[in-house]
């Protein structure tokens, strides 16, 4: 018998509870770059999630805070650590003629010298996201949070921190603002370039469009694809695996993720899951693929010749 788990449980419902009770989002989050227009409307409008997160991914999200306080511990004693600049002095502006607002706490600040550098602190899981983080491929919403921050606080250079939670290896992307053009930002070490502008009149569209005449935006995602126009060949063998079985389905990424999923499904007037019809269908379309995956060649070498 479970006698733990429930009680962290009920605390940690309690602690969500609490966190946002009479809480009314009254701006952009520096975070919600890339957020859905549709999530970021029903967060304005109070909406109540028809998924809210699990206790196990509060419990996951607290760890990583835990994290990011031991980094911030770590630069204090460096004796680098600007504390206006470290999840104490809130970012927050008006953009443009339409007054859209814009806010967030960045976690750290510190001075090397005589130059001040924020500094963005995310962390990670899994050996799939290490491969991609150790090449650069970092998420462009970090890195454009990151550059709102800067954009706020008029400081040019800023440092997105990557930790992997697993085991501890940590990464560094800079980003730099660059002199002619303030919403021009640059992270040399992928590559990356961000037109900040983009993001702010993206921002003020739906301030202007959907938020002020509380008119719901179009979903931008869909949330399963038709089965009969799926290109099944550029289906990996492990998700193809997962919806034949009823696991999974094949959509956008950030349906599956949204606080408002089974909304969505309800605007796009289908069903969780796949129905026993489409079921039947996929294998159908998906015949003998566990062969056909593994016979397939993923290197010629005479291509090097």
């Amino acid at each position: 018998m479970s006698i733990i788990i429930p009680l962290l449980d009920q605390a940690i419902k309690l602690s969500r509870d609490e966190d946002y009770l009479g809480k009314k989002k009254t701006t952009f989050w520096a975070s919600e770059s890339e957020t859905m227009a549709f999530d970021i409307f029903h967060r304005f409008m109070g909406t109540e999630p028809t998924n809210p997160i699990s206790e196990e991914k509060l419990m996951m999200l607290q760890m990583r805070k835990l994290t990011e306080m031991a980094v911030i511990e770590f630069l204090r004693k460096s004796g680098t650590l600007i504390p206006r600049l470290t999840n104490d002095e809130r970012c927050f502006f008006e953009w443009g003629q339409n007054k859209v607002p814009i806010s967030g706490y960045p976690d750290a600040g510190i001075k090397v010298g005589k130059e001040e550098i924020i500094v963005e602190v995310k962390t990670y899981y899994g050996g799939k996201q290490h491969s991609e983080i150790r090449i650069g491929n970092v998420k462009p919403s970090y890195l454009k949070q990151l550059a709102i921050y800067l954009y706020h606080f008029k400081i040019k250079h800023g440092i997105l921190l990557m930790i992997n939670q697993g085991t501890g290896e940590r990464f560094e992307y800079d980003l730099y603002q660059q002199p002619k053009n303030k919403y021009h930002f640059i992270c040399p070490d992928n590559s990356v370039e961000i037109n900040l502008e983009e993001t702010f009149k993206r921002f003020e569209k739906i301030w202007i469009e959907n938020i002020h005449p509380q008119k719901e935006p179009e979903i931008e995602f869909i949330y399963k694809y038709d089965i009969e126009k799926i290109n099944w060949e550029e289906i990996t063998a492990s998700a193809i695996s997962k919806a034949r079985n009823g696991h999974a389905v094949i959509g956008d990424w950030a349906v599956k993720y949204s606080d408002f999923k089974d909304l969505i499904i309800e605007r796009q007037g289908t069903v969780p899951g796949y129905t026993p019809e489409e079921l039947n269908r996929i294998k159908e379309l998906t015949a003998g693929y566990s062969t056909k995956k593994s016979n397939q060649v993923r290197f010629d070498p005479s291509e090097l010749e």
